[in-house]
C-alpha cells in the first residue's frame, strides 16, 4: 500500500525541485524601450572613413549581463559601412541591471542606432511616455529637447514595466478578512508618483474593489525604488501600479 503513494511522491518532490529553479531564467527577451529606460551610459556612434555621406539606421541584437554590461552584439540590419561603428559605439553602454523576481538577470534586447548628416541629428529618447509630449528619438521630443540645452523635467510618466525593473523593496498586501470572508478577487490600480529619491510620495486611486484598495495603497506607499535617471538626472516619475489580490484554496 505504501509503495503506491511513495513514487507519486518522489515525482511531486521532483517537479517541485525543478520548478523552484526555473523560477528565475538565464537570460529573458526584454523589449528596447524597457531597456532604453535602464540606460545609464551611452556612446554616440563615429562616422568613419568614406562612410562620412552615407545615411541610415542599424539595427543591433545585444546581449546584456547581470551587471548591465554589453556582452554580445549582432548585425540585424543596416548599411554595412556604418554597422563597424554602431557595433563599437554599443559595446560601451551602460544598463542598470534588469530584475526580474528581484534577482538581475541576462537580457536579450534590440537596438537601433541612426546615422544622420544633419548638423543637429535627433536625439534617441529614453523616455517617449510624457503626457501631451512627442516620443523620445523624434525631434522636438523630451530628450531631444534637454540635449539642446533645455532644463530636465521635474515629473516624467514612466510606463510600469520600466518602473518595475527598478523596483527593490516591494511589500505585500494584507488581504482584508472583509473581503476574504466575502470570496472577493481583484486588481488594484493605483496611479503613483515616485520622488528622485525612489520613495512612493503621492498615490491615488484608478480602479479596484473599495474594500481592497486601501490594503493596496497601504503597502504600495512602503514600496522602494532606484532613482529614475534622465540624461543622466534622477528625476520625479508618474506611473501605475498594479496589486492582484487572489485567493488561495
Amino acid at each position: 500500500m505504501r509503495k503506491q503513494w511513495i513514487a507519486p511522491l518522489l515525482l511531486l518532490i521532483t517537479l517541485t525541485f525543478i520548478a523552484a529553479a526555473q523560477v528565475v531564467p538565464g537570460r529573458v527577451r526584454v523589449s528596447s524601450d524597457i531597456m532604453q529606460g535602464l540606460l545609464v551610459k551611452k556612446v554616440r556612434p563615429e562616422y568613419q572613413g568614406d562612410a562620412k555621406h552615407i545615411q541610415g539606421t542599424v539595427v543591433l541584437k545585444a546581449v546584456i549581463d547581470k551587471e548591465g554590461n554589453i556582452s554580445k552584439l549582432q548585425l540585424i540590419s543596416g548599411h554595412p559601412m556604418l554597422a563597424p561603428a554602431a557595433i563599437e559605439a554599443v559595446k560601451q553602454w551602460k544598463y542598470r541591471p534588469y530584475l526580474l523576481n528581484g534577482e538581475p538577470v541576462e537580457v536579450e534586447t534590440n537596438v537601433t542606432v541612426n546615422f544622420t548628416l544633419s548638423d543637429n541629428p535627433p536625439a534617441e529618447g529614453v523616455v517617449g511616455d510624457m503626457p501631451g509630449g512627442i516620443p523620445g528619438g523624434e525631434r522636438g521630443g523630451i530628450v531631444s529637447g534637454i540635449m539642446s540645452g533645455a532644463p530636465v523635467p521635474q515629473r516624467v510618466r514612466v510606463p510600469s514595466g520600466v518602473m518595475q525593473a527598478l523596483l527593490v523593496k516591494k511589500v505585500p498586501p494584507q488581504y482584508p478578512q472583509d473581503a476574504k470572508d466575502q470570496h472577493i478577487e481583484g486588481v488594484v490600480v493605483l496611479k503613483a508618483v515616485i520622488n528622485k529619491e525612489g520613495n512612493v510620495s503621492n498615490l491615488e486611486l484608478v480602479s479596484g474593489h473599495p474594500m481592497l484598495a486601501p490594503a493596496a495603497i497601504e503597502a504600495v506607499k512602503q514600496w522602494k525604488y532606484r532613482p529614475y535617471l534622465l540624461n543622466g538626472t534622477p528625476v520625479e516619475v508618474e506611473s501605475q501600479v498594479q496589486i492582484n489580490f487572489t485567493l488561495v484554496n
